[in-house]
C-alpha cells in the first residue's frame, strides 16, 4: 500500500504497536521487547480512540472513547517504558483500519504488532484486524489479550500474518481503489447527509415565499437563503476534505467540528427553513 511523507529508510527497524487493548503486566511487557531487543529500533505506539457501539461509531460519537484511549495510551506508554522502550505516542482514529493507515503515513514501519482483546472488546476491533490484515504491507503479529479478575492479563493467544497480498487466496483479495480513500460508516454518512440537506436546503429557499417583515426585517426566504448558503460551504468544505483530503490524514479537532456541523446542522437547517415558510 501506497505512503506518503515516510521516513527515510536508515537500517533502523521500526515497530508500529497498536494498543487496541491496553499493555499491561510482564507477560506483554515481555512480549513487546522481544520484538525489538538486541536491534536498533524506533517505536511508535497508537491507541485507536475505538467506540463500544455500532451507533456511537456511525455518528462520531466518541468522546468516551477518546478519553479511554488517552488513559489506554498513557499507561501503556508507561509499561514500554518500564521495559526500556522509548515510544512516540499518539490516539488513533476511532477505525482501527485507518488508525493504522494514518500512523503508516508518516512512520514506515517494519512491522505491526496489534495487542486486542481474545474475546469482546470495542466495536469493530476484529473486523479492523481482519481489514488490516488484508490492506497493509509490513507483516502483522496479533497479540490476544485475556485478562482475569485474579490477575495480570496473558497473553492467550498469538497470530503472524506474513508481509503483502499475498497473504490471501487469489479469490479472496479485493481490488484496490486508488480513485476514493478509505470511509468509515460516519464519512459515509456524513457525504449523503451533506449533498442531500444541501439540496433540500436549496429547493426550500427557492420555493419558499418573499413577504417583507413589517419592520424592515429579512424576509423569511431571504433567510431561507443565508440558510442554505451558510450550509452549502459547510456541506462543501466537509466533502471536499473527505473525499481529496484523506490521503493527507484529514482528522482532528477542525475536521471533527465540520462533521459534527455537517451530519446535525443539516438536518436542524431543515427544520428551521421549514418553520420560516
Amino acid at each position: 500500500m501506497a505512503t506518503a511523507d515516510v521516513s527515510e529508510p536508515t537500517g533502523t527497524f521500526r515497530l508500529l504497536v497498536v494498543a487496541a487493548e491496553e499493555i499491561s503486566g510482564g507477560a506483554l511487557r515481555d512480549a513487546v521487547r522481544e520484538h525489538v531487543e538486541g536491534r536498533e529500533a524506533e517505536v511508535r505506539l497508537i491507541a485507536p480512540a475505538l467506540t463500544e457501539s455500532r451507533i456511537e461509531h456511525t455518528m462520531g460519537d466518541v468522546d468516551d472513547a477518546l478519553v479511554a484511549a488517552r488513559e489506554r495510551l498513557e499507561h501503556s506508554a508507561a509499561e514500554l517504558g518500564r521495559a526500556g522502550i522509548e515510544a512516540e505516542a499518539t490516539i488513533g482514529d476511532p477505525d482501527l483500519r485507518l488508525a493504522i493507515q494514518d500512523a503508516l503515513q508518516t512512520f514506515d514501519a517494519d512491522e505491526i504488532l496489534i495487542v486486542a482483546h481474545r474475546e469482546g472488546g470495542p466495536y469493530l476491533e476484529r473486523q479492523g484486524i481482519a481489514e488490516a490484515e488484508r490492506d497493509f504491507e509490513p507483516p502483522i503479529t496479533e497479540l490476544f489479550v485475556e485478562r482475569h479478575e485474579d490477575g495480570e492479563p496473558t497473553v492467550a493467544e498469538v497470530e503472524h500474518v506474513g508481509p503483502g497480498q499475498h497473504r490471501a487466496d487469489p479469490g479472496e483479495r479485493e481490488p484496490e481503489s486508488r480513485n476514493l480513500p478509505p470511509f468509515s460508516p460516519r464519512d459515509l454518512i456524513g457525504i449523503v447527509v451533506a449533498i442531500v440537506g444541501t439540496i433540500v436546503l436549496v429547493i426550500i429557499a427557492a420555493s419558499g415565499s418573499d413577504d417583507l417583515s413589517g419592520d424592515g426585517g429579512l424576509s423569511s426566504q431571504s433567510a431561507q437563503i443565508l440558510i442554505a448558503g451558510g450550509m452549502a460551504l459547510i456541506n462543501l468544505a466537509h466533502v471536499v476534505g473527505l473525499t481529496l483530503f484523506q490521503t493527507v490524514s484529514y482528522r482532528g479537532v477542525g475536521p471533527d467540528l465540520f462533521a459534527r456541523l455537517s451530519l446535525y446542522g443539516t438536518p436542524i437547517a431543515i427544520v428551521v427553513s421549514l418553520l420560516l415558510d
